[in-house]
């Protein structure tokens, strides 16, 4: 499934900082955190009943060569249009991609499963 980069935050982090060294971690970016631009909150339901809030930043220059740090964990890096998210998303992802192509700031995401959908 496709995943945005991320995780969750270490102890005494601060959403900026998490963000910055799930970069580094993942895909090799080193920056500071004032670099990041905050770009919108999820607060998503998952379909295990865990709930997680989510913060999400982009970030448009940087001077180190992306790769996959983590080739056990991801196949691949890829870029997609946030506006049409391929269906192997993960939902968190898939709510991510599309409330920042429309500029939405704050969502409240439930699992499709939890809608009687399917996940994707």
């Amino acid at each position: 499934m496709l995943t945005v980069v991320g995780g969750r935050l270490e102890d005494g982090e601060f959403l900026d900082e998490g963000a910055a060294r799930e970069l580094a971690e993942e895909v090799g970016i080193h920056i500071s955190p004032d670099r990041l631009r905050f770009c919108q909150l999820l607060h998503f339901h998952a379909a295990d009943g865990e709930r997680v809030i989510g913060a999400a930043f982009t970030v448009r220059e940087w001077e180190d060569t992306l790769y996959n740090r983590e080739p056990g964990t991801h196949s691949e890096l890829v870029w997609v249009d946030p506006a049409a998210p391929p269906p192997d998303c993960h939902p968190f992802t898939h709510a991510v991609l599309t409330h920042f192509a429309t500029g939405r700031l704050y969502a409240n995401v439930i699992a499709p499963e939890l809608l009687g959908g399917e996940a994707g």
